[in-house]
Protein backbone atom coordinates (compact mmCIF):
# COMPACT_ATOMS: atom_id res chain seq x y z
CA UNK A 1 0.00 0.00 0.00
CA UNK A 2 2.78 2.49 0.75
CA UNK A 3 4.35 1.97 -2.52
CA UNK A 4 1.41 2.47 -4.10
CA UNK A 5 1.15 5.85 -2.59
CA UNK A 6 4.88 6.72 -2.87
CA UNK A 7 4.73 5.92 -7.20
CA UNK A 8 1.22 7.81 -6.63
CA UNK A 9 2.71 10.64 -5.09
CA UNK A 10 5.69 10.28 -7.13
CA UNK A 11 3.76 10.21 -10.39
CA UNK A 12 1.84 13.48 -9.14
CA UNK A 13 5.09 15.34 -9.02
CA UNK A 14 6.37 14.33 -12.35
CA UNK A 15 3.21 15.49 -13.81
CA UNK A 16 3.02 18.53 -11.95
CA UNK A 17 6.99 19.91 -12.48
CA UNK A 18 6.13 18.13 -16.75
CA UNK A 19 2.54 20.33 -16.26
CA UNK A 20 4.94 23.40 -15.30
CA UNK A 21 7.68 23.37 -18.51
CA UNK A 22 4.61 22.47 -21.11
CA UNK A 23 2.89 26.43 -20.03
CA UNK A 24 3.24 28.11 -23.41
CA UNK A 25 3.39 31.84 -23.26
CA UNK A 26 0.95 33.65 -25.06
CA UNK A 27 1.46 36.23 -27.23
CA UNK A 28 -0.62 39.52 -26.97
CA UNK A 29 0.23 41.87 -29.49
CA UNK A 30 -1.36 44.77 -27.65
CA UNK A 31 1.34 44.47 -25.04
CA UNK A 32 4.61 45.40 -24.88
CA UNK A 33 7.50 42.97 -24.33
CA UNK A 34 7.69 43.95 -20.85
CA UNK A 35 4.14 41.96 -20.18
CA UNK A 36 5.18 39.24 -22.19
CA UNK A 37 8.20 38.17 -20.43
CA UNK A 38 6.31 38.78 -16.93
CA UNK A 39 3.68 36.30 -18.23
CA UNK A 40 6.16 33.77 -19.35
CA UNK A 41 7.57 33.80 -15.67
CA UNK A 42 7.36 30.24 -13.94
CA UNK A 43 5.95 30.55 -9.93
CA UNK A 44 9.71 28.54 -9.41
CA UNK A 45 12.01 31.84 -10.76
CA UNK A 46 15.64 30.00 -10.30
CA UNK A 47 18.52 31.98 -8.93
CA UNK A 48 20.92 33.40 -11.06
CA UNK A 49 24.05 30.99 -10.76
CA UNK A 50 27.57 31.71 -9.61
CA UNK A 51 28.96 32.05 -13.05
CA UNK A 52 25.73 34.04 -14.68
CA UNK A 53 26.56 36.96 -11.67
CA UNK A 54 30.51 36.50 -12.61
CA UNK A 55 29.67 37.03 -16.25
CA UNK A 56 26.83 39.70 -16.11
CA UNK A 57 29.79 41.58 -13.76
CA UNK A 58 32.35 41.37 -16.36
CA UNK A 59 29.60 42.65 -19.12
CA UNK A 60 30.44 46.16 -16.98
CA UNK A 61 33.69 46.21 -17.94
CA UNK A 62 32.80 45.78 -22.05
CA UNK A 63 30.55 48.92 -22.00
CA UNK A 64 29.43 50.32 -25.79
CA UNK A 65 28.94 53.55 -24.28
CA UNK A 66 32.77 54.16 -23.89
CA UNK A 67 34.34 53.21 -20.25
CA UNK A 68 33.93 50.63 -18.43
CA UNK A 69 32.10 50.89 -15.21
CA UNK A 70 34.51 49.83 -12.56
CA UNK A 71 32.64 50.84 -9.67
CA UNK A 72 29.66 48.85 -11.01
CA UNK A 73 31.70 45.92 -11.42
CA UNK A 74 33.05 46.19 -8.15
CA UNK A 75 29.73 46.30 -6.78
CA UNK A 76 28.37 43.18 -8.37
CA UNK A 77 31.37 41.12 -7.26
CA UNK A 78 30.81 42.11 -3.91
CA UNK A 79 27.19 40.88 -3.85
CA UNK A 80 28.07 37.97 -5.75
CA UNK A 81 31.40 37.16 -2.59
CA UNK A 82 28.45 37.94 -0.05
CA UNK A 83 26.07 35.29 -1.68
CA UNK A 84 28.62 32.61 -3.01
CA UNK A 85 31.67 33.28 -0.63
CA UNK A 86 32.65 29.16 -0.97
CA UNK A 87 32.23 29.82 -5.61
CA UNK A 88 35.41 28.35 -7.14
CA UNK A 89 34.47 32.13 -8.73
CA UNK A 90 34.99 33.35 -5.31
CA UNK A 91 39.01 34.03 -5.93
CA UNK A 92 38.67 35.01 -9.09
CA UNK A 93 36.32 37.68 -7.75
CA UNK A 94 38.42 38.86 -5.12
CA UNK A 95 41.32 39.27 -7.08
CA UNK A 96 39.19 41.24 -9.92
CA UNK A 97 38.45 43.81 -7.15
CA UNK A 98 41.70 43.77 -5.89
CA UNK A 99 42.79 44.98 -9.42
CA UNK A 100 39.94 46.77 -10.03
CA UNK A 101 40.84 48.92 -6.95
CA UNK A 102 44.30 49.25 -7.86
CA UNK A 103 43.57 50.61 -11.11
CA UNK A 104 40.91 53.34 -9.98
CA UNK A 105 43.73 54.37 -7.60
CA UNK A 106 46.10 54.78 -10.66
CA UNK A 107 43.82 56.65 -12.67
CA UNK A 108 43.46 58.78 -9.53
CA UNK A 109 47.25 59.05 -9.43
CA UNK A 110 47.58 60.04 -12.93
CA UNK A 111 44.52 62.37 -12.77
CA UNK A 112 46.60 64.21 -9.87
CA UNK A 113 49.74 63.72 -11.63
CA UNK A 114 48.14 65.26 -14.98
CA UNK A 115 47.21 67.87 -13.06
CA UNK A 116 50.21 68.48 -11.37
CA UNK A 117 52.02 68.53 -14.71
CA UNK A 118 49.41 70.98 -16.26
CA UNK A 119 50.54 73.28 -13.38
CA UNK A 120 53.71 73.03 -13.93
CA UNK A 121 53.92 73.81 -17.93
CA UNK A 122 51.73 76.94 -17.02
CA UNK A 123 54.38 77.65 -14.77
CA UNK A 124 57.31 76.63 -16.44
CA UNK A 125 55.25 79.36 -19.88
CA UNK A 126 54.91 82.18 -17.67
CA UNK A 127 58.42 81.45 -16.28
CA UNK A 128 60.26 81.90 -19.62
CA UNK A 129 58.02 84.55 -20.75
CA UNK A 130 58.93 86.12 -17.63
CA UNK A 131 62.97 85.42 -18.69
CA UNK A 132 62.34 86.48 -22.50
CA UNK A 133 60.83 89.81 -20.76
CA UNK A 134 63.84 90.20 -18.25
CA UNK A 135 66.04 89.58 -21.33
CA UNK A 136 64.88 91.95 -23.83
CA UNK A 137 64.97 94.76 -20.93
CA UNK A 138 68.43 94.09 -19.89
CA UNK A 139 69.46 94.00 -23.78
CA UNK A 140 67.89 97.21 -24.07
CA UNK A 141 69.51 98.70 -20.68
CA UNK A 142 72.92 97.03 -21.90
CA UNK A 143 72.50 98.82 -25.28
CA UNK A 144 71.82 102.18 -23.44
CA UNK A 145 74.69 101.86 -21.21
CA UNK A 146 76.55 101.11 -24.03
CA UNK A 147 75.73 104.56 -25.59
CA UNK A 148 76.04 105.90 -22.65
CA UNK A 149 79.86 105.00 -22.33
CA UNK A 150 80.56 105.67 -25.79
CA UNK A 151 78.88 109.47 -25.28
CA UNK A 152 81.00 109.56 -22.28
CA UNK A 153 84.60 108.36 -24.13
CA UNK A 154 83.51 110.91 -26.82
CA UNK A 155 83.27 113.94 -24.35
CA UNK A 156 86.81 112.56 -21.97
CA UNK A 157 88.00 113.10 -25.59
CA UNK A 158 86.79 116.38 -26.14
CA UNK A 159 87.74 117.36 -22.55
CA UNK A 160 91.29 116.61 -23.41
CA UNK A 161 91.22 118.46 -26.74
CA UNK A 162 90.11 121.25 -24.99
CA UNK A 163 92.67 120.88 -22.13
CA UNK A 164 95.30 120.94 -24.37
CA UNK A 165 93.72 124.11 -26.71
CA UNK A 166 93.60 125.33 -22.82
CA UNK A 167 97.57 124.52 -22.35
CA UNK A 168 98.67 125.81 -25.62
CA UNK A 169 96.61 129.00 -25.34
CA UNK A 170 98.21 129.73 -21.60
CA UNK A 171 101.60 129.47 -22.87
CA UNK A 172 101.41 131.46 -26.00
CA UNK A 173 99.90 133.94 -23.33
CA UNK A 174 103.13 133.72 -21.21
Amino acid sequence: MLKKCQGTIIFFIIAFFIAGCANRAVIDKSNSQKMAAERQKSVFELFPSDADIISEALTYLNNRQGEPDYNAVKAKLTIFLQGHPKSKWAESAQALILTINNLLDLQEKVKTESIALEKANAEKAKLKKDYKYSEERYQTETAKLQQENEQLKKDIALLKQLEIQMDKREKMLK
